[in-house]
């Protein structure tokens, strides 16, 4: 811990980081056509396939027949910023190699009203998923990353406010969280990078959300719902014009989205259960999205094992030729070989049923060492 003084004031601050190294091959791979092909998007982007996306956020893409580093390799660094012992502040920056970026994924300010209830405000990752707050803090969870079935959307973080509350009762911690806000990625990675043959601008306005979960030391269950206004723009030649949703002529534009998810967990003795179920709805164009993962696992001492399934379908009434579906089968394995570090290998079976050329079936063999400080 730093203290940073002056006459007229005092500012405990504190710094932890985290890093993974992280390397993968695709194996082999099938496609309904010929193999291996070109999956293209916006101009200067494109990737032999069939192929397996290990972060889709960032359009993290392991190629046919490539070892790769850079998909999932990152280090990142959080600063926590004391002031009063009501007044703190938060900045989380993260360098990925996926695309060569630095970007802060957290910078928010939070004020202590109470024992139990904090207000923040600023920048903060959407807590829609359970591992959501520690999506890129590879040594929190037994996997090499979670299942990109079903944690990959467009949009992963907002700008503004939340209430959060925790208590605890008996064996049980409560925690509640309710947030406001907005957010606008120009030049969406996801979209342009992996769907579109354009650059892609993407805002999530009017958001309104909030979580509840209940965990002892054997048992959780999270449960989380928002909802949002999308809007999206394509630019081409420098010029945006609105996105359609497919046959029916409808732009993306003020299109509602409600997004419903729910977890359950269990860490008994030496077994491990995690459970995650999301549901995505936008009735004014007839299109959901469904994304589901079940792992279980067995731990022994520094050693980890897990099997696991996922799987992410999408249904469009406007379009049913061109909807996406997919399902991922995974072996892993963790050693701790030290407090604070781990080494894991994963292998990924991935089944790609989409109604257009996608990824491709493809099977990824990847190791990750994983560590914080």
């Amino acid at each position: 811990m730093t203290i940073l003084s002056s006459p007229a004031f005092a500012v405990d601050s504190s710094f932890s980081g985290f890093a993974q190294l992280t390397v993968g091959r695709v194996l082999s791979g099938s496609a309904s056509g010929p193999t291996p092909y070109q999956l293209n998007a916006q101009p200067g982007y494109s990737y032999q396939c069939p192929c397996f996306a290990g972060n889709y956020e960032y359009a993290g893409v392991y190629e046919y027949h490539k070892t790769d580093l850079k998909p999932e390799s990152l280090a990142g660094v959080q600063g926590n910023f004391k002031f009063t012992p009501e007044l703190s502040a938060t900045v989380q920056v993260v360098a990925r190699g996926a695309d060569s970026s630095v970007n802060a994924d957290w910078a928010y300010g939070s004020y202590k009203i109470s024992d139990n209830l904090t207000l923040q405000a600023g920048r903060k990752r959407l807590p829609l998923y359970y591992y959501s707050d520690y999506m890129y803090v590879g040594y929190a969870y037994p996997w090499v990353r979670p299942s990109q079935d079903l944690y990959a959307w467009q949009i992963y973080s907002y700008d503004g406010a939340n209430l959060l509350y925790t208590n605890n009762v008996g064996d049980w911690t409560y925690t509640a969280n309710a947030w406001v806000g907005r957010r606008k990625s120009t030049d969406n990675e996801l979209l342009g990078n992996l769907y579109y043959g354009s650059r892609i601008d993407e805002s999530w306005k009017k958001m309104v959300g909030g979580y509840i979960d209940a965990s002892n030391d054997i048992f959780s269950v999270r449960g989380v719902y928002m909802h949002t206004v999308v809007e999206r723009y394509a630019v081409v030649n420098g010029v945006r014009s609105l996105v359609m949703t497919g046959q029916n002529g409808d732009f993306v534009n003020d299109v509602g989205q409600a997004f419903y998810g729910i977890s359950l967990n269990m860490d008994y003795k030496n077994w491990l259960v995690r459970s995650e179920i999301n549901y995505i709805n936008r009735p004014s164009v007839k299109n959901t999205y469904t994304a589901q993962s079940y792992s279980g696992g067995y731990k022994m001492d520094k050693h980890t094992w897990m099997i696991s399934w996922s799987q992410f379908q999408e249904r469009a009434e406007y379009w049913p030729t061109g909807t996406e579906k997919h399902a991922t089968t995974s072996l892993s394995y963790r050693w701790d070989y030290t407090t604070s570090q781990a080494l894991k290998v994963q292998f990924d079976k991935i089944k790609d049923k989409s109604k257009f050329q996608f990824t491709g079936d493809a099977n990824l063999l990847a190791a990750s060492w994983q560590i914080v400080f």
